[in-house]
């Protein structure tokens, strides 16, 4: 009996260690995966945070690339145009009126001065003066006053967001030059007879809703578009809104469609 009684114990005692042991290493193994998987989700942390660093990076570095054009175009070459089209006008008030000499010199002069408007349009486009000078609020009323001329219909702005609200300003430009590609691609492919745009904000979130009577995209049309479309146009604005850490919505309405676009941001007013 003595002799059953050590082998249950000893049958007993081994089952025990061997269970802890096994979950000991049942333990073990938990342990490791989960911090094996804490470890990936922190890689892939800082990779998309070293992704994002880059891409800010190339972004800044085409940024100031499309400034220095900016200034070259308008400071030397708008500069040169202007000299011409100075010394062309001077000229033509010696050359007697109702001559071939005359006329040629005042078909010089009206190319001379849609050279001038035209540089002066691209070199506002590339380096946002506007914008920079007078704010988000006046720049997007202009924007709208001139897609207005451009179209030939129905264009406007409307805001209640703040005057003295105060946006960082690598920030406040992404955030336009998003406006503006979008913009610019109702113009190029809605084909629309109206479009408004409404700038607001909700709580630290800061929005632009687009709203237009053209053909309209669904938010499915978009994505299908950034996976399988040839313009740089959305990837450009997608590589934008990763920086800012702002989301798109589009929306196909009963007639034409909607673009929202939200941004968070810290709210600082500026005293006036």
């Amino acid at each position: 009996m003595e002799t059953e009684k050590l082998i249950t114990i000893s049958v007993l005692a081994s089952t025990v260690f061997i269970t802890g042991l096994i979950l000991v290493i049942i333990g073990l193994i938990n342990g490791f995966n989960k911090n094996r998987v804490q470890q990936r989700q922190k890689f892939e942390m800082q990779l998309k945070n070293k992704e994002l660093e880059l891409m800010n990076a190339v972004v800044i570095a085409q940024e100031q690339e499309r400034a220095k054009i900016a200034r070259g175009l308008h400071d030397e070459v708008g500069s040169l145009l202007s000299m011409v089209q100075r010394n062309l006008s001077a000229t033509a008030q010696d050359v007697p009126k109702e001559t071939l000499l005359a006329e040629d010199i005042q078909f010089a002069i009206e190319i001379l001065d849609q050279s001038v408007e035209k540089l002066r349009s691209i070199s506002q486009g590339m380096l946002p003066h506007f914008l920079i000078k007078f704010g988000l609020q006046k720049a997007l009323l202009r924007l709208m006053e001139q897609t207005q001329k451009t179209l030939g219909y129905p264009c406007n702005f409307t805001t209640t967001f703040e005057e003295r609200i105060f946006l960082e300003e690598q920030q406040e430009i992404h955030f336009y030059t998003i406006i503006i590609e979008l913009v610019n691609n109702l113009r190029k492919h809605a084909h629309p007879q109206f479009i408004h745009l409404h700038l607001y904000s909700k709580g630290q979130f800061l929005f632009v809703d687009i709203e237009h009577d053209g053909i309209a995209l669904s938010q499915a049309d978009y994505d299908y578009l950034l996976l399988h479309g040839e313009g740089m146009g959305l990837e450009s604005i997608t590589h934008r809104l990763n920086l800012i850490q702002g989301e798109i919505l589009f929306q196909r309405l009963n007639v034409g469609g909607k673009v929202e676009l939200a941004m968070p941001f810290i709210k600082k007013t500026i005293e006036k």
